[in-house]
């Protein structure tokens, strides 16, 4: 009898269908390989895999998209995707930037519409072109599966920006910035004030016009500043800038990144005041061409998109020609829904061994030596954070490392590194940062803590 009941036991389940599950259609980045390691018995259990299907589909932002069907022949399970794409969009606007805005949006026709990647998108035109709102509905497109988005822009009127950072040496640093949109251009003013404990540190004043009314805009400003300085080498000193600067540049688009290329015409004013009984005063002044890169990430879905700047300066002064350049990358790569690595790195270097082209190598690029005052003129930093999203857009915690090397002030070579913790906290157009960090030369006892609260409105 035990025979017989396991022989039509094995009959049973021998004659069972064991399907394999082969999803087609599938093109955009979603893990199946859950659904595709199942095996499928019937039409029932079929049904069960599409909607898991489209429910990651759904998930991952592709809203759109979904299983259309799905069968069983023989020993496969076939689960057929119908991806969404973004077949066409309708733009109305209150602003002069209607053109622009259209052609950063084009870039996302005949891509699979995903909520998260669009609405990474907008906030991005939001904060490019001054807007206030945009309204974004989903249609299908002409009765098909692809999708239609119907957008209607509103443009701000006037922009106010603050933010209020902790920073070594100069130590607490709020700025204020407003913003007047015009037609296809921009007057934006920014002040921004440093101290610390013992003294006010920087005064900065920007003014600056920018035109953009097609692929080649116009960008003109002065910048007027002073330092209070406490370089190793030069002791005490404050030095005043005024610099007036106009260019000429152009937009465009390659891939995911937005590009701008300027080339302007510089003229800068230096005042070196020493710090003694009797003051004493140094002037310098020079004048050159200076071409700035930038190229941004606004597709990407962290809150921290790439960044890749660079600077290049080649002028003349009362006694020796001089060239500056500067350059930084910040490049977040996705390793999960929610975890990213962070690769960043900044470079400055000027052949002039004058003082007032030298910076400070222990600052926010080089976190963990808080009074540490030494100047360089060449220092070049590389930084890897990992980053994870504890809530969805809301926080972010991240430990990192920094390390560097840089000419000291006897120009010699040295190396410094650091590394920390932090967390930015996103609420609504509000952003909080805090963190600690290290450096490798001294106790761990010995650490930095900075902070920052930004906003605009």
């Amino acid at each position: 009898m035990k025979k017989f009941s396991f022989l039509l036991l094995f009959i049973f389940y021998s004659s069972m269908c064991m399907a394999k599950v082969i999803v087609e259609g599938l093109t955009v980045p979603v893990d199946i390989a859950e659904i595709e390691n199942q095996s499928v018995t019937s039409e029932s259990q079929a049904k069960v895999q599409a909607i898991a299907l489209t429910n990651k589909l759904h998930e991952a932002g592709y809203t759109t998209s979904y299983v259309k069907r799905y069968y069983l022949e023989g020993d496969i399970c076939y689960l057929y995707v119908v991806e969404s794409h973004i077949a066409d969009i309708q733009l109305t606007a209150n602003s002069g930037v209607k053109e622009a805005i259209m052609q950063d949006l084009q870039k996302l026709l005949g891509t699979v519409y995903n909520r998260k990647t669009v609405h990474a998108l907008f906030l991005q035109l939001k904060e490019k072109y001054i807007l206030d709102s945009i309204q974004v509905n989903v249609a299908n497109y002409k009765e098909g599966d692809d999708v239609s988005l119907i957008i209607h822009v509103r443009a701000k009127k006037l922009v106010f920006s603050f933010e209020v950072n902790t920073l070594p040496i100069y130590g607490i640093t709020p700025s204020m910035t407003l913003s007047l949109p015009l037609y296809r251009a921009v007057i934006t003013g920014q002040g921004q004030i440093g101290f610390n404990e013992e003294r006010v540190t920087v005064k900065k004043g920007v003014l600056e016009y920018m035109s953009y009314p097609a692929t080649i805009g116009w960008h003109a400003g002065l910048l007027a500043s002073q330092e209070y300085a406490v370089w190793e080498r030069y002791g005490d000193f404050t030095v005043t800038i005024a610099k007036p600067y106009a260019g000429i540049g152009i937009f465009s688009n390659i891939g995911v990144f937005d590009i701008s290329v300027f080339l302007y015409g510089v003229g800068t004013y230096y005042r070196v005041s020493e710090q003694h009984a009797v003051p004493l005063h140094n002037t310098y002044n020079n004048a050159g061409l200076q071409l700035n890169f930038r190229a941004t990430d606004d597709r990407s879905i962290a809150k921290k998109n790439k960044a890749l700047n660079a600077t290049l300066y080649a002028g003349v002064s009362q006694d020796e020609n001089v060239l500056m350049s500067r350059a930084s990358a910040y490049i977040p790569l996705q390793l999960t829904m929610r975890l990213y690595v962070v690769p960043s790195c900044y470079s400055f270097y000027t052949n002039s061994l004058n003082r007032i082209y030298a910076e400070y190598v222990f600052d926010s690029y080089l976190l963990g030596y808080a009074r540490r005052y030494t100047a360089t003129h060449s220092r070049h930093i590389a930084k890897l954070e990992l980053m994870y999203e504890l809530l969805y857009e809301f926080v972010y915690f991240e430990i990192f490392a920094s390390s560097g090397v840089y000419k000291s002030e006897c120009v010699g070579w040295d190396r410094a590194s650091s590394y920390g913790a932090g967390a930015d906290v996103y609420y609504n157009t509000i952003l909080f940062t805090i963190g600690c960090a290290w450096n490798t030369d001294e106790q761990f006892g010995e650490y930095y803590i900075y902070s920052g609260i930004k906003s605009s409105w």
